[in-house]
């Protein structure tokens, strides 16, 4: 075949993203952390199954319009760095078709040598080894082939990009320590090459790869009205302190309200309740000390007003019909119901399902942010592999609202944020107040490893407790409860004053318990507190706050 039409190009996209939906496992498997949140295979089959999505039921009479309709698509439903990577080489492929009816030999070449070009300048900071390298491996192996005159074929093209593909793959150990280390090659550049073969079987062999299961559908969540039971979302600061306080009032509060926040810093408590009687919650405050930043919410109200705003939204999707109820909104990805609970109660209008197994899209956000009632926005995307998702969302919304996103890389820090944030302060101000927040902890994440591997100097079986703080593995071990104490001893130091526990879905009471006696009997100069998180990915999320 010399060239192909728009038809075959779109039945070979399709039959590539069945393929890869066949090796989502196998490329998941290739995560460097031997942790249950390896996702590159599933966000790359999300990201390019939305482009088919886009395409299917559409007839296309040229490959310039298939190809940007097939770009758009990957845009909206990128999920994670590797599907906002995947989405940025369908884009830099496409632009190199305007005008073209056929995507012949020489234009294919091209279509090669644009996306990486495009990928790369999608990155901040590039980094070999990883599917960019892959993708510009294989642009520059194709041209020169083609240059030789020994190409004649799209078929033979395809062939040589699979082959390329594969010997970069090979070489992305040596390129990144970390993937040597772990004896594994680089999961996007894995799914690239799953791309390519998936396209190539398809126009040598005829294989479409239709027999394969669609991947479940990310879900966004909101609260219900009939989910508020206590109407007033109350809020204020203590100040003039003389002595902590913290504990004695969160009993008081507990018999008043839910969603109960009590923070105390030296002489200075932040409080955050729902409740049925504010005016009671601020006269036992005034006992203890002066109170500033007063701020009080009709929740039940707020919703009508977001219900209907929503309503408006869809009926009219003109962003010069938005309807703006309030000045802030927050919009965060979420994992685990007792987290969606602390984030509610610190005033987060629309929580994300998702995180580490389950990235949310570039249009899960816009859906989100459009759902917000708000002049400006901040959003938390709480992982780091969902941070460019969030970004790119930006890129797509038609809003007027002012957007910002926060780059969160866990919910501790989301946390640690919005308890920062003044309601009285402008943007700017509360940017710098929230990084500085983020700033002042640290973080420390215990979970099980999902295979045998070794790295940074641990020799790590499958089933054994491992803990993780930036991006690193830290310590590891047979017994939870001693892998979570050895994370404390590392992440603690003589500014630490709070350390909070976030216990998962996969620890008994007992195994709490004992973890918080531990810490208290080794750190009684440290107000320490449990809560329980339910996500089921991390036994432990632990935080210690300066």
């Amino acid at each position: 075949m010399k060239f192909l039409t728009a038809d075959v190009l779109k039945d070979m996209l399709k039959a590539a993203n069945n393929y890869l939906k066949l090796n989502i496992k196998k490329i998941n498997a290739l995560n460097v952390f031997p942790v249950p949140d390896g996702d590159t295979g599933t966000n790359m089959s999300a990201t390019l199954d939305s482009s088919i999505k886009e395409i299917n039921g559409k007839v296309f009479e040229t490959v310039d319009e298939l190809m940007n309709t097939v770009a758009f698509g990957s845009l909206k439903g990128a999920r994670g760095n590797s599907g906002v990577i995947l989405s940025q080489l369908l884009r830099g492929f496409a632009k190199e078709l305007k005008g073209k009816d056929v995507l012949d030999i020489p234009t294919f070449v091209a279509c090669l040598k644009s996306a990486a070009a495009s990928a790369y300048r999608a990155v901040m900071k590039p980094t070999e080894g990883t599917m960019l390298t892959v993708a510009r491996g294989i642009a520059e192996d194709v041209e020169k082939e083609v240059l030789s005159n020994s190409v004649s074929e799209i078929e033979e093209l395809l062939e040589i990009c699979v082959l390329s593909g594969k010997k970069w793959l090979s070489k992305t150990p040596e390129m990144l320590p970390i993937l040597k280390e772990a004896n594994v090659v680089d999961s996007g550049g894995m799914g690239l090459v799953v791309i390519f073969e998936g396209m190539y079987k398809f126009l040598k062999e005829g294989i479409s790869f239709e027999d394969v299961q669609e991947e479940e559908a990310y879900k966004v969540a909101s609260v219900k009205t009939e989910e508020i039971k206590f109407t007033y979302c109350t809020e204020f600061f203590i100040t003039g302190l003389k002595k902590n306080i913290e504990d004695e009032f969160k009993q008081y509060l507990q018999t008043v309200g839910d969603s109960i926040i009590v923070i105390q810093d030296g002489e200075i408590l932040k409080t955050h309740v729902h409740t049925n009687s504010p005016g009671k919650v601020i006269e036992r405050a005034l006992k203890y000390g002066e109170l500033i930043n007063i701020k009080i919410d009709n929740m039940k109200y707020q919703h009508q007003e977001f219900v209907k705003a929503e309503t408006d939204q869809r009926n009219n999707e003109n962003i010069e019909d938005e309807i703006i109820t309030k000045e802030y909104g927050f919009v965060a990805v979420s994992q685990g119901e007792g987290f969606n609970e602390i984030l509610k109660g610190l005033g987060v209008d629309y929580i994300i399902e998702g995180g580490q197994t389950m990235n949310p899209s570039a249009d899960d956000f816009i859906s989100a942010i459009k759902n917000v009632p708000a002049k400006n926005i901040f959003v938390f995307p709480n992982n780091k592999n969902v941070i460019m998702s969030a970004e790119l969302s930006l890129q797509l919304i038609n809003t007027k609202k002012n957007i910002k996103v926060v780059k969160t890389n866990n919910i501790p820090e989301c946390i640690a944020a919005l308890i920062r944030f003044d309601i009285n302060s402008d943007v700017e101000t509360n940017i710098k107040r929230m990084q500085e927040a983020i700033n002042s902890i640290k973080v420390a994440e215990v979970t099980q490893a999902v295979r045998d591997t070794k790295i940074n100097g641990f020799e790590i079986k499958e089933g054994d407790f491992i803990g993780i703080s930036k991006k690193e593995i830290i310590q590891s071990g047979k017994d939870l409860i001693e892998v979570a104490i050895s994370c404390v001893k590392k992440i603690v130091d003589d500014s630490t004053q709070i350390l909070s526990i976030y216990y998962g879905k996969n620890v008994n009471s007992d195994d709490v318990q004992k973890l918080v006696d531990e810490l208290k009997a080794e750190y009684p100069q440290i107000d320490i507190e449990s809560y329980e998180s339910g996500n089921d990915i991390y036994h432990f999320i632990i935080v210690a706050e300066m």
